[in-house]
């Protein structure tokens, strides 16, 4: 869409970002520039997509770094981003609330399950606590069945916020996985990639045109698909 986006990995545990980005290990982590051993500037790269990305370490003795400079080091990687994205680790600790102290706003992602929703909100309650806005929240992985999910105005009564968007469970998730390719390139015109667009438009005001003949476009490469195995 022509914005400058960076993302960054704090979710120092369970550190994804990189595989998601085709497993590109960039030799400088975040952590080196939390503790001070390296310079924002060092830490960040350019991805084949046009994003700027921070990734971080999988290293054991690294999963639980100094996070006091996290603010600096946001306030260092928006100078030349329109959009800075930090990816948080989920569940409630004194690093996920100093990760969410220093962010600007929240978007919370969760799905449409009743134990996602409990921590769904506890995480919009800390919010409060901190007081720090909360944009909404993120439904994924959603199937559309009520018997056996949470709808669209239970999540909102439970979290106390609006719902951005709805992203619908794609089977093509792990094939894109496994290929190391973000879903919205590894097909374009799968619903979730549809829903994720449609989300970034209206984050930005703008009004999304849904590819034509979309619908029928995912009919054909399933059946294409069927036929070649």
């Amino acid at each position: 869409m022509g914005e400058d986006v960076t993302v960054i990995d704090t979710d120092f545990s369970a550190s994804n970002l990189g595989v998601y980005l085709g497993r590109y290990d960039h030799p400088v982590k975040i952590q080196d520039v939390l503790n001070e051993e390296a310079d924002v500037e060092s830490a960040m790269f350019r991805h084949p997509t046009g994003v700027r990305a921070i990734t971080s370490s999988n290293e054991i003795d690294k999963v639980e770094p100094d996070v006091s400079n996290l603010e600096k080091l946001l306030d260092k990687a928006s100078e030349n981003s329109d959009y800075v994205l930090v990816d948080c680790p989920p569940g409630l600790d004194e690093t996920v609330d100093s990760i969410i102290d220093a962010c600007g706003e929240l978007a919370i992602i969760t799905m449409p399950t009743q134990t996602a929703g409990t921590n769904a909100a506890q995480i919009i309650e800390k919010c409060k606590e901190l007081q720090q806005p909360v944009l909404g929240t993120i439904l994924n992985k959603v199937e559309d069945d009520p018997e056996k999910e949470l709808v669209g105005r239970e999540v909102e009564m439970m979290t106390e916020s609006h719902i951005l968007a709805k992203i619908p469970y794609d089977h093509e998730m792990k094939e894109a996985l496994f290929e190391t390719t973000p879903l919205i390139l590894h097909n374009e015109i799968s619903e979730a990639a549809i829903e994720i667009r449609r989300m970034a438009h209206q984050l930005e005001g703008q009004k999304y045109e849904e590819p034509k003949f979309a619908k029928f476009k995912r009919k054909f490469r399933k059946l294409k698909k069927n036929i070649s195995r």
